[in-house]
């Protein structure tokens, strides 16, 4: 008997979804560590039937709603994140549908390619530059367990970010670090010393698979704790990729982190929540700033 993934189908009932979903529902539902996402929404023909490639420009499209089947690690899990979604976003409709096992999942992440942040080009295994360009640092992330590929805009600003910082020598801390692809970027970059942190188990193996992929210097360790309660040494710099609420909750503990002229990169807030955040990190002030797709990522000195 073949077996069943537990997911939910996500739709919007029109193309207009409300404002913020785009930007939030991923949000949110990395917080539950999904193991896949498949796009189920079918694109339109035009009225005239197919679209012709040999008159340019090719049309684009036209919009589709929104229609995601995501799959999640256990039933919990998803009861969970149907909970949240119905919460915050009650236009949505939610479906829980058991999913039969075949091969969805290696359909689903083959669609993932490489991506460049800053200097660094974060690939799955299965497309990792044979010869990538000088100055690149190729970072291999293998995305089966649904943490931080380098496909969303936080991970991306904030590698664009630690990109511009000199790691030679340095001490750094990664808190939430999911995949890990923060903490080996450091390392790749000639950090001396490097911890990662989450307080999800599941996480910390996915750090550790990936970093058995990467050609890493001896200087990375990845760790299960919650960084409030652990008495972590301090770092020159220390990269922090949580949520708009958790860094304001944690802004007095992420700076007793910072030694003295370190440096803090944090991310995961939109711009409407930059202010507060903002606000909770003085005395540190914002030396770098970066948007994309309303996501916000600060350099904090």
């Amino acid at each position: 008997m073949s077996r069943l993934w537990f997911a939910l189908q996500i739709e919007a009932p029109a193309v207009d979804v409300p404002p913020g979903v785009d930007d939030l529902l991923p949000a949110l539902l990395d917080d539950y560590s999904p193991l896949a996402i498949e796009d189920l929404a079918e694109r339109p023909l035009p009225p005239g039937g197919l679209w012709d490639p040999t008159f340019p420009p090719i049309p684009e499209p036209p919009p589709t709603p929104l229609r995601w089947r995501v799959f999640f690690p256990d039933e919990p899990t998803r009861q969970a994140a149907a909970e949240a979604i119905a919460s915050s976003m009650p236009d949505l409709s939610v479906t829980a549908v058991d999913v039969p096992d075949d091969d969805w999942a290696a359909r689903s992440q083959a669609s993932l390619t490489a991506v460049t942040a800053g200097r660094f080009v974060v690939a799955p295994p299965w497309q990792v530059p044979e010869s990538p360009e000088a100055g690149t640092t190729v970072i291999v992330i293998e995305p089966s367990m649904g943490f931080g590929t380098g496909h969303h805009p936080t991970t991306r600003m904030c590698l664009a970010l630690l990109s511009s910082l000199p790691c030679e020598g340095r001490r750094v801390l990664d808190i939430g670090t999911g995949s890990g692809v923060l903490a080996m970027a450091a390392a790749l970059s000639g950090a001396a010393t490097v911890v990662g942190v989450d307080v999800d188990q599941d996480a910390i193996e996915s750090a550790l698979a990936s970093a058995r992929l990467n050609p890493l210097p001896p200087v990375v360790q990845f760790e299960t704790a919650d960084f409030r309660q652990t008495p972590f040494e301090s770092a020159d710099i220390v990269c922090a990729n949580l949520t708009g609420g958790m860094l304001r909750m944690t802004a007095t503990e992420l700076r007793r982190l910072v030694r003295p002229s370190g440096t803090l990169v944090i991310s995961g807030f939109d711009r409407d929540e930059e202010p507060e955040v903002t606000r909770a990190f003085l005395p540190l002030r914002p030396a770098a700033r970066l948007e994309e797709a309303t996501w916000v990522a600060l350099q904090l000195a």
